[in-house]
């Protein structure tokens, strides 16, 4: 048997994917093929592959061939893509792998409402071992990504017409949106934040635009989990920053900006969150105490999921 590990698009800037395949990869022998995601339909060779993440761009394309011997383990659909990924030809591909195991509860209910055997798993970076990735790093206070859509940056209730303004103003418009990033990401930080805390932590990000190989995607993803598994707190709104730290026992607050909850569902309840809308209307200082009180230790919810994970690759 050879064994095929996830890869993703060349433009990918999302290091988050490549730590769910570093996070497969610990369940499989050796891999003898990085496969794209977005493309199993045209695998033509026989393949082991763990099939975990969030599926997918191009839904055209699904499901693999029969050349994949799949392991459905944290498997997410796209809302955009679940019509297609919910036909009748995809139906039958589940059906031929059931039981499913879903990152959220989300697909899950979708695969059970097509009569599919599915249930919840969490997610496969739950597992990720802290001596691995444990290197030399300092023990840091870590902002990675407070902030990570550009719509996080319009206040409730207003709409800002990016795609309606005309291409010219394109550079324009992407420097405004920077700069509204980073104001309101300074501004929600201080408020959160004690001082204490915030004054020597370091800001950085789960994106990485200048990566252009998928072995450079990979490194990236090494050196992060890295930093995560030697910090002293995390604050986030991205999932595969917050779901490491708790693999890692690292301390880590989820900022929740109330978007986008199909991919959330059953995830978010493993961390201590805060929304968006709760650090502008809570005060200040009852605010921080929460923060405080939330930053000591993680809570253990994630624990069961975790172990049942690594069991069902013993099976």
């Amino acid at each position: 048997m050879k064994y095929g590990l996830l890869k993703y698009r060349d433009k990918e800037s999302n290091i988050g994917d490549y730590i769910q395949s570093l996070a497969a990869k610990r369940f499989l022998p050796q891999v003898d093929r990085l496969v794209s995601r977005e493309k199993l339909d045209k695998v033509s060779e026989d393949l082991y592959i763990i099939l975990n993440g969030w599926f997918m761009h191009h839904p055209e394309n699904w499901p693999p061939s029969g050349h994949v011997t799949p392991k459905f383990i944290s498997f997410h659909i796209n809302n955009h893509a679940k019509r297609l990924m919910t036909n009748e030809k995809s139906i039958a591909y589940y059906k031929k792998h059931e039981p499913i195991g879903c990152r959220d509860k989300f697909t899950e209910k979708l695969l059970k409402d097509k009569g599919v055997e599915a249930y919840f798993s969490g997610c496969l970076t739950l597992t990720l071992e802290k001596e691995k990735y444990l290197k030399d790093e300092k023990a840091e206070v870590i902002f990675c990504d407070i902030l990570s859509h550009k719509n996080d940056v319009i206040n409730e209730g207003q709409k800002i017409p990016w795609k309606k303004i005309r291409n010219p103003h394109k550079i324009f418009i992407k420097k405004v949106k920077k700069k509204l990033f980073k104001k309101k990401t300074r501004k929600l930080i201080k408020k959160l934040v004690p001082n204490q805390l915030r004054k020597n932590a370091i800001y950085i990000s789960n994106q990485n635009f200048q990566a252009t190989t998928h072995e450079e995607k990979f490194e990236i993803a090494k050196s992060l989990l890295a930093k995560y598994a030697a910090a002293k707190l995390v604050v986030t709104s991205r999932i595969h920053v917050a779901l490491p730290c708790l693999a890692f026992g690292t301390p880590v607050v989820f900022i929740h900006p109330e978007r986008d909850t199909s991919r959330l569902s059953g995830l978010i309840e493993l961390f201590h969150t805060f929304t968006i809308k709760q650090i502008e209307e809570t005060p200040e200082d009852e605010l921080q105490k929460q923060f405080l009180k939330a930053s000591i230790k993680n809570k253990e919810v994630h624990l069961k999921l975790r172990d049942d994970i690594i069991k069902s690759f013993s099976k």
